[in-house]
């Protein structure tokens, strides 16, 4: 067998002592998984009560939630007591933010309404009473563990030509405390206060099927 050069034997201790280092560094990078965390809707006490009966709403079509950039992240997204925002690498949403909450905002629509709720893209004979858009200007988690929101909710013709009203919400949710799955309770019941508000204003526009 070749047996290496003295060259080639002087360099196999510099470049041994490089692998060793990389190793060290991934291994002391590659700690636990991120936490992950489902939306789910409020449940026991935690429960609203249905909107109070109006005007029958049969077919709703929505539009999937708009977020600003930071809250498309799968990382939770804070605001901090100075201002600034930071986003969690160790705690994430189990799935894509506005995937999320637009299920969510489908089901709460549903229960709140009573009424079939479709999210866009929907079949073609499909003919919706009114279309509910809703966009974020403001999604966070609060510096005590509950969320911060802020957006509008736009709603439109049947046949999505017409706005038929704007109307804004901005509230804050604060938590019990700081842990993650608090965040995401409140996040679910600010989306069922955004689903009542937009029943109600369906509701008294007396839309005609």
């Amino acid at each position: 067998m070749k047996m290496p050069t003295p060259r080639l034997r002087s360099m196999m201790g510099p470049v041994a002592c490089l692998l060793m280092a990389a190793w060290l560094v991934s291994a002391c990078s590659s700690g636990p998984p991120p936490k992950l965390y489902l939306l789910e809707p409020l449940q026991g006490e935690e429960t609203i009560e249905g909107t109070t009966a109006g005007p029958s709403l049969e077919a709703l079509g929505m539009i999937k939630v708009s977020l600003p950039g930071y809250a498309s992240n799968p990382q939770i997204s804070s605001i901090n007591e100075d201002g600034t925002i930071s986003q969690d690498t160790d705690h994430r949403w189990a799935e894509e933010p506005a995937n999320a909450i637009s299920r969510l905002l489908a089901g709460r629509l549903r229960e709140r309404a009573d009424a079939s709720v479709l999210i866009e893209p929907w079949p073609r004979d499909f003919r919706p009473m009114a279309r509910v858009e809703v966009v974020f200007d403001r999604l966070l988690r609060e510096p005590r563990g509950g969320a911060d929101m802020a957006g509008q909710i736009l709603l439109l013709s049947g046949d999505g030509r017409s706005l038929l009203r704007s109307v804004p919400f901005e509230f804050v949710l604060y938590g019990r405390d700081t842990a993650r799955r608090v965040f995401f309770v409140a996040v679910a019941k600010g989306i069922d206060d955004i689903a009542d508000m937009a029943v109600q204003a369906l509701r008294e526009m007396r839309l005609q099927s």
